[in-house]
């Protein structure tokens, strides 16, 4: 597991209190938030929820359980918020850097992309913290029930939508589709390399899979045929 400082994401200490107190200027109260939820997050990896106490998150971020409490109100929330956090520390340069070119080489990029996320350390600690919470708090539960899977799937919704006519009878099916390509391109390999143990994890098997599979979709879906073009209905 991290250290404090590399799991603050700066490595980094936070500059020293205001001896004169009152409250702190907005960028240094901005990166003590960001540090906290840092910290936190991977206080809940190494110890789960049960196991991770309010006290110990604050020793750990070098603040008091007084600041925890007044900008969080309780664990469950700082559980909730710093999943949140770390989903968007690694879902949102995603959505950032999807390349041009065509439908099929934007969708094989966000499956590589997705996959290669969601088996690191720390997302599958992500993904256990939100079971437990979909467990034992449901009615708290704002983040996904599984790691990035709607993010993913409205992502390549999105990307679907571009290469569609407006208006057109493939648009009602976009969501279907997009949530089965999901599943296809990045639920399975997931799966097969987690549980049935019969897919490598290495990054040449995991892009072979994936082109694989865009080969044998488009035998019934022609658009992500490469030589195709870039329109579903070409």
């Amino acid at each position: 597991m991290k250290d404090d400082g590399a799991a603050s994401g700066t490595g980094s200490r936070l500059p020293a209190r205001d001896p004169r107190g009152g409250r702190p200027p907005q960028e240094v109260a901005a990166r003590l938030g960001h540090h906290i939820l840092e910290t936190a997050l991977a206080q809940f990896i190494a110890g789960g929820v049960e196991g991770t106490s309010m006290e110990a998150i604050a020793a750990a971020a070098q603040t008091s359980k007084r600041t925890l409490y007044s900008r969080f109100g309780s664990k469950l929330a700082r559980l909730v918020a710093a999943m949140e956090h770390g989903l968007a520390r690694y879902l949102d340069p995603i959505a950032a850097s999807v390349p041009r070119g065509s439908t099929r080489k934007k969708i094989a990029y966000i499956a590589r992309r997705m996959l290669d996320l969601s088996l690191q350390g720390d997302v599958v600690g992500i993904e256990a913290l939100i079971i437990w919470l979909a467990n034992h708090n449901p009615g708290m539960m704002r983040a996904q029930p599984a790691i990035g899977t709607q993010f993913g799937i409205d992502l390549m919704q999105t990307i679907l939508a571009e290469a569609s006519e407006p208006n057109s009878e493939e648009a009602g099916d976009l969501p279907f589709l997009a949530a089965f390509l999901f599943d296809a391109l990045v639920t399975v390999p997931r799966q097969r390399i987690l549980q049935r143990h019969d897919l490598h994890n290495t990054t040449r098997t995991k892009a072979a899979y994936i082109e694989r599979a865009l080969d044998l979709m488009a035998k019934a879906i022609p658009f992500l045929n490469e030589g195709r073009g870039n329109r579903l209905t070409s």
